[in-house]
């Protein structure tokens, strides 16, 4: 079989494949459309079945089996990884720019004297080259970086392509097969997932939410906020900052480290629109960003902005909602 220039390192929670891993095999997918570069997807796990009938764009399909590989281990996976890529020789690496992504990229960076591009957003061929577009500096600058030769391992930011695009019609060929490593006394286990505590609100449930980032620039401006939110019936989240500053609960937080959230509207007030938050909210049906940064990064995911004053536009924008609703 050819070997593969992509692997495409798969995270998977509950039997099911994440969405940044669809979006890696969309990106891949890209490539071997452009310069006809051939595709391993790569899936630890204790139990291949939930993944064997998987329509994955993909070559082909490897499921690594042991049942220390039941839940995400970081040494378990990175030596069972170092090992299988070793043996696939690939050009490029696809791992999730994710907690899970940024374990396993220091570690087979390591393992396997690879450098690293985290924050891609774009991966092209450049000549002899792998060209990567990479954000940096929470998404206010644009990198391009070349590796000219060798195997690089490349960190894809979530919301950077169309995950739909990570499926295919048909079921790839598929092999199982037995970790190539001893996974026995490993010194670190998993033990449990740990739910965060919801408090009073649950923001995945909610269909409208109204987030508060650091333009919001005070706790006394966050009241304004909560009432914008309950005049439209939905609920105030927060960008990490707000968070760790004490304003709002954990539980409130969306992004990477905090809630997953798809509402039918997505209220972005002050948000700059880092990938630690973008990750969360990306998937909303309706964003609308509010920031005076017309550079902002959350406009390239926004489907409607405005560049105002927010403490300002909350206030009227209540009032006109609440007078509306009084004249239905």
């Amino acid at each position: 079989m050819t070997p593969p220039e992509i692997v495409v390192v798969a995270e998977h929670l509950a039997g099911e494949v994440t969405d940044v891993t669809l979006e890696m095999l969309a990106c891949a997918r890209e490539l071997t459309h452009t310069i006809g570069w051939h595709v391993t997807c790569v899936i630890l796990a204790d139990d291949p079945k939930p993944f064997e009938a998987l329509p994955l764009a993909s070559g082909r399909t490897v499921i690594v089996q042991d049942p220390s590989l039941s839940s995400f281990n970081p040494v378990a996976y990175s030596k069972v990884l170092a090992h299988v890529l070793r043996d696939l020789g690939p050009r490029l690496v696809l791992v999730g720019n994710t907690n899970v992504g940024t374990d396993l990229a220091g570690s087979l960076s390591h393992l396997l004297d690879a450098p690293v591009v985290g924050g891609c957003i774009r991966i092209r061929s450049e000549g002899e080259g792998i060209l990567f577009t990479s954000r940096m500096c929470g998404g206010k600058l644009l990198a391009q970086i070349e590796v000219r030769d060798g195997m690089v391992i490349a960190m894809l930011l979530p919301g950077s392509f169309n995950r739909e695009e990570g499926m295919q019609d048909q079921v790839p060929p598929t092999e199982v097969r037995p970790s190539p490593v001893s996974l026995k006394g490993l010194p670190v286990r998993f033990l449990e997932l740990v739910e965060p505590s919801l408090g009073d609100v649950d923001v995945r449930k909610v269909p409208i939410l109204v987030a508060a980032g650091r333009g919001v620039q005070s706790k006394a401006n966050l009241e304004a906020v909560e009432a914008l939110a309950k005049t439209l019936g939905g609920a105030v989240c927060a960008t990490r900052p707000i968070v760790d500053q004490g304003w709002l609960p954990r539980a409130r937080q969306v992004g990477r480290s905090g809630m997953i959230v798809k509402p039918r509207l997505y209220l972005a007030l002050g948000v700059s629109g880092a990938p630690e938050h973008v990750e969360g909210m990306k998937d909303s049906g309706l964003i609308v960003a509010v920031n005076t940064d017309p550079e902002a990064p959350i406009f390239d995911v926004a489907h409607f902005g405005a560049t105002v004053d927010l403490l300002k536009l909350v206030p009227i924008l209540a009032a006109r909602i609440e007078a509306a609703k009084g004249g239905a």
